[in-house]
Parts: C-alpha cells; sequence; structure tokens
C-alpha cells in the first residue's frame, strides 16, 4: 500500500497541481472577525454621534453620517456579489475589508462632519463586501447539514454586537474620545486579513469575464438619487419641489434603465429570476422592513437620551443594549421552532 507522500508524488507528476487545504474553522473565525467588524459599526457609532457633533458642529448633516454609509453599503452589495463570482470570494472580500479599514482611520481622522461624511462613504463602500461575501465563503467551504450549526455562530456575531457595541461606545465617548470608536476595526480587520490570506484556498474557475458596467452605474445612480430625496426631503427641500420630483424622476427613470439593461446583460448584477423565488421575496421584503423600523430607532435614541433627557453616553449605550437584546433573543428562539 502507497503510503501518503507517494500519492502526492505521483499527483504532482501528473500534472495536477496540488490545492492547499482551507483550515476551515480559522477561516470561520476570520469571517466572524470581519462580520464583527461591520456589525459593531452600526450600533457604535449612533452612541457617539451626539459627541461627535458636539465636537464638529454641524447638526444638519448628522442623518447624512448615517446614510453615507448605508448608501455606499447598499449600492455596492450587488456589484461586490458579480464581482466575488467572477475573481473569486478571497480577493473581493480582502479587498473590502482593507477599504473599511481605510475609511475607519480616516473617519477617526475627520475635524469636520462634511469630511466624516466622505469619509464614511469610503467605509460602506469597504462594507458593502463583507456581510455577503463572508456568509458566501461560509457556504461554499460547509456542506448543506453543517451549514445550520454554523449559522448559529454567525447570527451569535450579530447578538453580540448589538449588546456590547452601544456600551462599549458609550464607555469610549465618555472616558477616551469619539474618534476611537472607528479605529476600534484596526486590529480586528488586520487579523481577519491575516486569516483568510494564510488559510483559505479556494479554487477560481478561469474564463473570459462580461462585467455588467452599466448595470453597475445605472443601479449607483437610482439609489443615490433616491435616498438623497429621502434624507433632504421634508427637511432642506420641500417634498413637492422641483428639487425632490426632479431627482425622484431621474431615480424612476434610471430604475427602468436599469430593469432593461438587466434584462439584456449576458452577466447580469441582479438577476430578476431569483425574485420569483417566493421564499427570497419574502426574506428581503422583512429585511427591508425590519431595517427600516431598526436603524431609524438606533441611529436617534443615544441622541434622544443625551440630547433631551441629558444623560451620559454610558446611559445612552445601555439604553441601546437593552432594545438591542431581543435580537439574539428572536435568533435563538427562531432557530429552535423554525
Amino acid at each position: 500500500m502507497r503510503d501518503r507522500k507517494g500519492v502526492l508524488m505521483e499527483k504532482a507528476l501528473m500534472g495536477g497541481k496540488l490545492t492547499k487545504k482551507t483550515n476551515r474553522p480559522i477561516v470561520l473565525a476570520s469571517i466572524m472577525l470581519a462580520m464583527f467588524m461591520g456589525a459593531i459599526e452600526a450600533t457604535i457609532v449612533s452612541t457617539a454621534m451626539p459627541a461627535i457633533v458636539g465636537d464638529l458642529g454641524g447638526f444638519s448633516l448628522y442623518s447624512w453620517v448615517f446614510s453615507s454609509y448605508l448608501l455606499m453599503n447598499s449600492v455596492t452589495v450587488l456589484i461586490y456579489g458579480k464581482l466575488s463570482d467572477l475573481f473569486g470570494r478571497k480577493p473581493i472580500l480582502i479587498f473590502g475589508i482593507i477599504m473599511f479599514l481605510i475609511g475607519s482611520i480616516l473617519c477617526g481622522l475627520a475635524n469636520s462632519m462634511t469630511m466624516l461624511i466622505i469619509f464614511r462613504l469610503i467605509q460602506g463602500f469597504g462594507a458593502g463586501a463583507v456581510t455577503p461575501i463572508a456568509t458566501t465563503i461560509v457556504g461554499d467551504i460547509y456542506s448543506k447539514e453543517e451549514r445550520a450549526n454554523i449559522q448559529g455562530y454567525l447570527s451569535s456575531v450579530w447578538g453580540i454586537s448589538a449588546i456590547l457595541g452601544p456600551a462599549l461606545g458609550g464607555i469610549l465617548v465618555q472616558y477616551v474620545s469619539w474618534r476611537y470608536i472607528f479605529w476600534l476595526n484596526i486590529p480586528l480587520g488586520i487579523v481577519s486579513i491575516i486569516g483568510l490570506i494564510l488559510f483559505l484556498h479556494e479554487k477560481v474557475e478561469r474564463k473570459k469575464h462580461n462585467i455588467d458596467y452599466a448595470g453597475a452605474i445605472f443601479l449607483t445612480i437610482a439609489i443615490s438619487t433616491l435616498m438623497f430625496v429621502l434624507v433632504e426631503g421634508g427637511t432642506r427641500w420641500s417634498w413637492f419641489s422641483y428639487q425632490s420630483i426632479s431627482l425622484l424622476l431621474i431615480s424612476v427613470i434610471v430604475f427602468i434603465f436599469f430593469y432593461f439593461q438587466e434584462r439584456k446583460a449576458k452577466e447580469p448584477i441582479m438577476p430578476f429570476s431569483i425574485w420569483k423565488e417566493r421564499s427570497i421575496f419574502i426574506a428581503n421584503m422583512a429585511s427591508l422592513t425590519t431595517g427600516i423600523m431598526l436603524i431609524g430607532i438606533s441611529s436617534f435614541l443615544p441622541t434622544f437620551v443625551q440630547g433631551v433627557m441629558e444623560r451620559s453616553p454610558i446611559v445612552a449605550g445601555f439604553t441601546l443594549t437593552a432594545m438591542s437584546i431581543g435580537w439574539p433573543i428572536a435568533s435563538t428562539l427562531q432557530e429552535n421552532y423554525c
């Protein structure tokens, strides 16, 4: 019986390139770190926003700190998903983490609200790759039977970040500086990148790529103009002002262009056939509804506690933490009874 070394030597001589084996536990830990980095950002910034506004001024731009991040995040998710199919998950995820870290460093160095908003765009540009690509990698390296258990680990990341983020943000703001809430991401991201580079090995099918650049441009313009109307409408502009109506009309027209572009594209960014799947449609509508409610509340609750109730950042953080406790509880109930 041939030993293992002999078998490997035979494969090498036959011209087969030996592929290193992915270390799944370490890759999973690296993915969880990357997801935690993005998940905690959603809650820790909310707690620090009153201190940021007090330091930098520009309260009228308050909502844009969140909107700019979410804008780039939502616009790039589909683009990153398609690029990962073409070029592999690993390089796209690492690129996203690097961009997120660059944005985080710059956010901590911001000297005005305008600078902070621009740097949040960069941060959101990287965040768009983190959660979806990380989840896809888990689907690639684990079998269908194993994914149910692994999903519990990924869900715990959101539960832990929802509880830890606001409290940690309050402590950093009160005793150190709000700038450290952004710099906290740096060691997490670096460790995650090292783990992915060293222990994730994937085989990418080499073929001629047909990237839907037109679809990506149409999607970016459509969502950007729509969000601009939603943020500025009713505040700086009247809902029925020519600015609001013009941008809304542009958004609708570009969405129509995007629809026809995706119908004719060889490799569309968003194949519309997936929406025919009832489970996918219902899940996305549920995510949209809950996202609107949770993000809206978590963005402004700490400001209300600190500005109106005149409580400390730590109290504001724990207030948001109490609201977030329901997330892991609901996730646990879903895993057990659904």
